[in-house]
């Protein structure tokens, strides 16, 4: 037997319109991205609601860990001049 429920809720219509948008895009069900976002919500004890975005704990943290490689000059690549020894440095197998 299935351990589903159903939940009704009152939302926007252009809400949900935009819901459905952003779901078909992501080749997903609306059902799968409320369920996501309240899993995020048990999972995380939490729900932070603000007019700016923020980036989530995961993604910060490795944003300052590239960050701190950069400063130290690590995993870097090199200058070009033109698109083409751009594209030739990233295809190579010689990226340090």
């Amino acid at each position: 037997m299935s351990n589903l429920t159903v939940l009704n809720v009152k939302i926007d219509k252009d809400l949900k319109r935009q819901t459905q948008e952003v779901a078909k895009s992501l080749g997903l069900p609306v059902s799968t991205l409320v369920t996501s976002s309240l899993r995020d919500i048990v999972l995380r004890r939490s729900i932070t609601i603000t007019d700016e975005p923020q980036l989530r704990p995961e993604v910060e943290a490795k944003l300052i860990q590239l960050s701190k490689e950069a400063k130290k000059g690590k995993n870097l690549s090199p200058s070009f001049t033109n698109s083409k020894d751009a594209l030739k440095w990233l295809h190579s197998n010689n990226k340090k």
